[in-house]
């Protein structure tokens, strides 16, 4: 077998990289580096402390010196909105990281090799699709032990599902297209197929669908937390503090208010940037299909 010549075979349409931004995608990934920065940076952003205590100042009104408001301890709402950041945006990538590697090894194993691989993985996610999953992920955290690890690993583990169904329906058209057909033909193993001739097809499909869930995952970290089975007290992360605030609405109106509007600008920012970078890639497809 000459490697020179399944080298040739490389699919020529991945060589082309990612399509130009569009106006969705440019405003998500602003809001989305934003966040980034804020995570990585948050002394950027509020130099104020995110413990200090000051109970004569609790549930003061938003002003110049608090951005947010004040807690019912008098701490600063921003500044631990700003610190929360770090602790949310991290569980939420940790989570559709693990899922997705997961999601398509499995995948991947399952679309090429077929057989009872195929059916064994399928029946497998078919279990996890039927069982209600918030349910399942906050009755593992729970017997984990209540903390961000624990919520991380119950998250995950109701999260590779998707990737590995999505993953597999895209393996089963790919392996049928003939620079597959012409690698097996030529005696490229397996592992360098999947790794040459089928992944770079499923990265950027898979990449939109990561950068969506990102968001997704955001509101299912903030709402394990919310209910206390995610961080614990004194972390300063979304749900944590939006728990707290729910004792407190008709005392403070922006103890609440602003750190919910911190979550959905957050999840609006992943959902246009994964929306923008898919409609490129659909529309990039779409131009190739009438030039043909």
């Amino acid at each position: 077998m000459s490697t020179v010549a399944i080298e040739a075979l490389e699919p020529v349409e991945v060589r082309s990289g990612w399509p130009r931004p569009n106006a969705s995608a440019i405003a998500g990934g602003l809001i989305v580096a934003l966040f980034v920065v804020m995570a990585i940076a948050p002394g950027l952003f509020s130099s104020q402390s995110i413990t200090a205590l000051n109970v004569s100042n609790h549930f003061a009104p938003p002003s110049w010196h608090h951005l947010f408001g004040t807690d019912e301890v008098g701490r600063d709402v921003f500044s631990r909105v700003v610190h929360g950041t770090r602790y949310t945006l991290s569980m939420a990538l940790a989570i559709v990281v693990i899922a997705a590697v997961i999601g398509t090894l499995l995948g991947l194993l399952s679309g090429y090799a077929g057989g009872w691989a195929d059916q064994l993985v399928m029946r497998f996610t078919d279990i996890f699709f039927s069982l209600p999953a918030f349910i399942v992920a906050m009755a593992v955290a729970v017997a984990l032990g209540r903390g961000m690890v624990s919520l991380v690993a119950a998250l995950s583990l109701i999260w590779w599902p998707t990737y590995a169904r999505l993953v597999r329906g895209m393996v089963l058209s790919i392996k049928e297209r003939p620079h597959v057909r012409s690698a097996q033909a030529l005696g490229a193993s397996r592992a360098r197929i999947l790794r040459r001739h089928v992944l770079p097809f499923v990265q950027q499909p898979l990449l939109v669908r990561a950068t969506q869930d990102i968001g997704y995952a955001v509101v299912a970290v903030a709402s394990l937390s919310f209910i206390g089975v995610g961080a614990q007290p004194p972390t300063p992360e979304w749900g944590l503090i939006l728990a707290g605030a729910r004792v407190s609405v008709t005392s403070s109106w922006s103890y609440v208010v602003f750190p919910g509007l911190v979550i959905m600008l957050a999840t609006t920012g992943f959902a246009l940037l994964g929306d923008g970078l898919g409609g490129g890639i659909r529309r990039r497809q779409a131009g190739k299909a009438v030039g043909r």
